[in-house]
């Protein structure tokens, strides 16, 4: 069986949670953080192409709190933030996250590589 989390070819994400003093106090995104963590500890693919990075702000604070899926390039760093224009160039803005949105993101952006149309909005 191939083991994707080995696989140097399968794609990689950087899930970046808003820790603005919105999303961050007001909204509870470290307990989204705290879930997602959890969730990917019990599956291998995901845990091994998935890095969870907090994020200062979108900006989009009474829509918090708020999620951007970023699908990395090979090499790039997954724990250095990604450059702004990536916000505009790439679908994977969710707001008003949940605990069940956010796991609904991951399971289905990452391992599609589609948005989740019914969640995803413009930056």
């Amino acid at each position: 069986m191939n083991d994707p989390t080995h696989d140097p070819n399968a794609p990689r994400y950087q899930v970046l949670v808003c820790d603005g003093p919105s999303c961050g106090v007001m909204h509870e995104s470290e307990r989204l953080e705290e879930h997602l963590a959890g969730v990917l500890s019990q599956d291998p693919d995901l845990e091994g192409r998935v890095t969870i990075c907090r994020y200062t702000c979108f900006g989009r604070c009474d829509d918090g709190p708020n999620v951007f899926v970023h699908r990395l390039a090979p090499g790039e760093d997954p724990y250095d933030e990604p450059d702004p224009d990536v916000f505009d160039r790439e679908r994977g803005f969710y707001p008003g996250m949940t605990e069940e949105t956010l796991v609904r993101v991951v399971r289905g952006h990452v391992r599609t590589g589609e948005p989740v149309e019914d969640l995803v909005d413009d930056y």
